[in-house]
């Protein structure tokens, strides 16, 4: 016998990805990947906070999702210091009473040769990209875990599955948020707490725009993705609205590739 489907999963189907009134942190959320996160959950409906370290670029971010109808609250801080994360936990909390999503998109990239490549930057960039991911999703998951619900994005990268010359201590970390984001998913998986990564290939941005504007660099990259062409900020936007919103609830523990083809090549 097939078991009837009832009729109000069908009818809710409309707000399966609406995130109306929901309130997300995104780190890293000045420029880049982050603020194009940022305003896609706004203009999915939700309440966003911006994240970073630099207070007056926070202000034009909150201002481009107020303008979309939305709250904000531009918080600067630093990922990586313990002290500055639980206070930007509690002051979200003071704002808006709960956190439903956090998005961890802060992070940096160095390249050097390996034997070049000093230990002082290698801890840079496994503290901003790993402890920093590491922190949020440890205070933020205090909040959700009393709320028994949320939604929990990390940026990963192509990079965490491939390695590439040049490129230690970058592709160290985000190896090691997929294993984190496993990890924590499993942990509070009967907890209402879904945790989710997002590994795209070059995005477009204008931190990077130096690297694509290059014509050796430029066809290099799209020699390796089938679909011909480097992706695009709002490339991320219809992945990161499914996994913040009740579409996904059954979905966790996964590192989805945003990558025209990339990994499958």
């Amino acid at each position: 016998m097939v078991e009837a489907i009832p009729r109000e999963k069908l009818e809710a189907i409309p707000s399966l990805f609406s995130l109306t009134d929901r309130v997300a942190i995104v780190t890293g959320g000045s420029r880049g990947l982050g603020r194009g996160i940022a305003l896609a959950l706004a203009a999915a409906g939700a309440h966003v906070i911006p994240v970073s370290r630099t207070q007056p670029d926070l202000e034009v971010v909150a201002d481009e999702i107020r303008s979309l109808g939305r709250r904000s609250l531009p918080i600067a801080a630093e990922v990586t210091d313990e002290a500055q994360v639980q206070r930007m936990v509690q002051r979200a909390v003071d704002e808006f009473n709960r956190i439903d999503i956090l998005v961890n998109a802060a992070g940096i990239v160095i390249l050097k040769p390996t034997i070049e490549f000093p230990v002082e930057e290698w801890e840079r960039v496994i503290r901003v990209n790993l402890e920093g991911t590491f922190l949020c999703c440890k205070e933020v998951a205090k909040v959700m875990l009393r709320q028994e619900r949320g939604k929990i994005i990390n940026l990963s990268s192509v990079r965490g599955l491939q390695g590439r010359a040049k490129d230690p201590a970058y592709a160290a970390s985000k190896g090691a948020v997929n294993l984190l984001t496993k990890s924590l998913a499993i942990e509070w998986a009967q907890k209402g707490i879904t945790v989710n990564a997002i590994a795209p290939t070059f995005i477009r941005t204008d931190l990077n725009a130096f690297l694509l504007d290059d014509a050796a660099t430029r066809d290099w990259v799209l020699s390796r993705i089938p679909m011909g062409r480097v992706g695009q900020i709002w490339d991320l936007f219809g992945i990161a609205i499914f996994l913040a919103s009740p579409a996904s609830d059954f979905i966790t523990g996964q590192t989805i590739y945003v990558d025209g083809g990339w990994t499958a090549a």
